[in-house]
């Protein structure tokens, strides 16, 4: 039996025994060991068979010890953006841009570590231009994707050990935005002068954060999820970008009631009744949007985290028996405006597992589980495709006091932030 139709074959059954609802070790091997499946070149199943077959060509996520002093690069004083000169903007103006293109003063999660490797990575975020690379000891950073002699795309040229080199005459710029060399002209004025904007970058979890600020200075911790840091939890990720603007994703997971109707045929969505009220109530760290009724049945439960200057969503997912040990999946949303009409989601699915549990929960997450939460999330997508530019036309009602409340919170934050703004070009 080939190995890829060995680890279908014990998918299969590991879902019907953990549908038993026993998940004890003893348990789950007893059982694996009562049918006619063994472990490849073994007479029956031990923990240490059941752990080698659920590794089998599994690259477990490594969660890398995060330390903020160490990984945050690039703090100091930022010159002006180079943008084209627009008459200035009233405060109104201003924030307006910032809720169409993103607040600032945050830390957005902008690509999977796996997007940058040996070359410049160009890319938009909030609808800036930049340019992701990584030094000789693999540290990302992330600047204006721009050469400061000629405005040329630092994205197209190539890293030379700690700087990145434009393709164009060669001038070579640190991770700081200072220019280190122009090999054409020695002494040049250029030299030693810091005339790129950079973004503090944070990497871990296989996702880079950077953080998008309008004051000098150090910006803050960036606080992760507990999912993301605590050894008990294990996650999986997912990138994509959607069309839309931000703002829509946000509403989407803010709103525990479109779960029965959109996600209704899919695995536990089809759960509890169609009619509910629901809550909004406050936290220290944000608050929380939940169902009146039921709790632990579908989509429910979510939460908006406002964690020192980084936002995200924590979606609560019951699993059914089959799906294992680990509880309910905690699902941490990450939304970084692309432009004012495509967003960049990164989602980090976790679940409360260790030892062979966590081995099983990647197992069954690649062999069966991930695509039912794609096909999920493929829904999602269905009605970002068919929604019209923001802001729409609306008649809301009760149940969506969700998405109410997080734009007043954002509206209000873009007005304090336009008041701020001394960049007249912004």
């Amino acid at each position: 039996m080939s190995e890829p139709r060995f680890a279908d074959q014990l998918c299969t059954e590991l879902l019907k025994v953990l549908g038993t609802a026993d998940h004890q070790l003893e348990t789950v091997l007893a059982r694996l060991n009562a049918i006619a499946l063994r472990p490849l070149g073994e007479s029956a199943w031990t923990a240490e068979s059941l752990s080698r077959a659920l590794r089998q060509d599994l690259a477990l996520p490594v969660a890398s010890q995060y330390h903020y002093a160490t990984l945050v690069q690039g703090r100091g004083a930022h010159p002006a953006r180079a943008t084209k000169r627009e008459p200035r903007r009233t405060p109104e103006e201003r924030a307006h841009r910032l809720l169409r293109f993103g607040l600032r003063n945050q830390w957005y999660c902008v690509a999977a570590s796996s997007e940058v490797k040996d070359r410049p990575t160009g890319m938009v975020r909030l609808g800036e231009q930049l340019v992701l690379w990584r030094d000789s000891t693999g540290r990302v950073h992330a600047m204006e994707d721009r050469c400061p002699h000629r405005g040329l795309a630092l994205s197209v040229g190539s890293v030379a050990g700690d700087t990145i080199r434009c393709i164009y005459h060669g001038v070579e710029v640190d991770q700081h935005g200072v220019v280190r060399k122009v090999p054409g002209l020695p002494d040049c004025p250029l030299e030693g002068r810091k005339l790129l904007h950079h973004y503090p970058t944070v990497e871990h979890y296989g996702a880079i954060w950077a953080y998008f600020g309008i004051e000098d200075g150090e910006p803050p911790e960036l606080k992760l999820p507990y999912e993301l840091t605590d050894a008990h939890w294990s996650a999986e990720i997912h990138f994509d970008v959607w069309p839309g603007n931000y703002h829509y994703i946000y509403d989407n997971l803010l709103d525990p009631m479109h779960g029965i109707v959109l996600h209704g045929q899919t695995y536990t969505q089809s759960r509890g009744p169609h009619t509910d009220r629901v809550q909004v109530r406050e936290n220290d760290g944000g608050f929380e949007v939940f169902r009146e009724g039921q709790r632990g049945v579908n989509l429910d439960w979510m939460e908006f985290v406002e964690s020192d200057g980084a936002y995200y969503v924590r979606v609560e997912i019951p699993l059914p028996p089959s799906a294992g040990p680990g509880g309910p999946m905690h699902i941490s949303f990450y939304v970084t405006p692309v432009d004012d009409n495509k967003t960049r989601i990164t989602v980090f699915r976790s679940r409360r597992v260790v030892g062979w549990e966590k081995d099983l929960w990647h197992f069954l997450y690649h062999r069966k589980l991930k695509a039912i939460f794609d096909g999920v999330l493929a829904q999602d997508l269905v009605v970002a495709n068919a929604l019209p530019p923001w802001p729409a036309q609306e008649n809301l009602y009760q149940h969506d006091i969700g998405l109410i409340q997080m734009r007043r919170k954002l509206e209000r934050l873009a007005q304090m932030q336009a008041a701020d703004l001394g960049l007249g070009d912004y």
